[in-house]
Parts: structure tokens; sequence; C-alpha cells
């Protein structure tokens, strides 16, 4: 599911497009981390070092092309291959990774096509969870995306990506302490968009 409002992301600074992305990767982290803690497979700190360091550069212009590419090598060891896994919690982990991965692509070629991807693994995540949790098969139930859409946790993500597009399209300059204050709008006892 796509969020209109995320074409006035195009035409903002490079900085309010990265806290778009970091904000979202906040928000997709602590799904990766119930993956990892219940099938047995990855490093959770090895993202939350990735994650970091995009929050580090926020507002770098130059960022190391070097340093980043370091820890893309570590996330991509610790992204789950969705083969090796029969349970909807790897596509979670597997969004939350790349995610990450677009997020640090984009810290170093600002393409703004890599924040329209991290906006809609953000949605495909609670999207593929929601298809799980209430049963629903695209094939045999007429009401399969409506059901999606009206979803409380779809309308939650919705409401958050685009509480935060908002919030950046308002702000005239954007600081740390801006971020904290997305931080905290988002929150959600760290248990990520999928409530676990």
């Amino acid at each position: 599911m796509g969020i209109k409002e995320l074409d006035k992301l195009k035409d903002w600074d490079f900085h309010k497009q990265a806290a778009f992305a970091y904000l979202t990767c906040v928000r997709l982290y602590p799904n990766y981390v119930y993956f990892s803690l219940n099938y047995g497979f990855g490093n959770p700190s090895i993202l939350r070092e990735a994650i970091e360091y995009i929050y580090d550069n926020l507002f770098e212009q130059n960022t190391d092309k070097n340093k980043i590419q370091a820890i893309v090598q570590k996330v991509e060891e610790n992204t789950p291959d969705t083969g090796d896994f029969s349970v909807i919690f790897v596509s979670s982990a597997l969004d939350a990774c790349t995610a990450i991965l677009d997020s640090l692509d984009f810290l170093i070629h600002k393409d703004f096509s890599k924040i329209q991807s991290i906006s809609t693994y953000g949605t495909d995540t609670v999207d593929m969870y929601i298809q799980e949790l209430e049963n629903l098969d695209f094939n045999t139930d007429k009401d399969f995306q409506n059901k999606i859409d009206n979803h409380p946790l779809m309308k939650k993500e919705i409401a958050i990506q685009i509480g935060i597009i908002g919030f950046l399209n308002n702000s005239k300059t954007l600081d740390y302490g801006d971020i904290q204050t997305l931080l905290k709008l988002q929150e959600n006892e760290k248990r990520g968009s999928l409530n676990l």
C-alpha cells in the first residue's frame, strides 16, 4: 500500500528524507528482534549498530562509503532468506533488514526511490502479518483488501507515516531534538509495528 503523502518528501532536503528512513528502521527493528529471539537467527545488535550509524549521519552530507559498505556486509550476513523459514515473521525480519540496507544506500546516493521503498516495507510488513493473523485469502475473500486497510495495525502504520510526513513538512529546520520528538510519537513500548 502506497502512502500518497510521501510525494511531499520528494522536494525536501536530504536530512528530512533520511529522518523518515531512520524512523521507519527504528519501527521495524523490534520485528527483527522478535524473529531472531524466537527462531534462532541473526544478531540484532548488528542491525542496531547500523540504525545508530544512520542516526549519527542524518545531518552529514558526505558519509564514509567504506564504513557504510562494511556495515552493509554485516547486515546482509544477518538477513534471513524467506525460503529457509516457514513462519510469517521471516518476512517482517527481511523487511527490517532491507529498510536498513536501503537507508544506508540512501546516505550515499540520495536516491528518493529508496525512501519510497522504505515506506512500502513499513506497510508490507503489516500487510503480511494481518493476512496471517486474520487468516485472509486473496483468492476467496472479496473483502480482502478492505479488511487489511481497516485493520488497526495498518491504520496505525499509515497514521504514523502520515504524521511523520506532516511533522517534517511543517518544520523549517530539523535537528536531533525533532528526531527525539518523532521517536516518542511512534514509540510503542519497543514492540515495533506488529505490536509483538
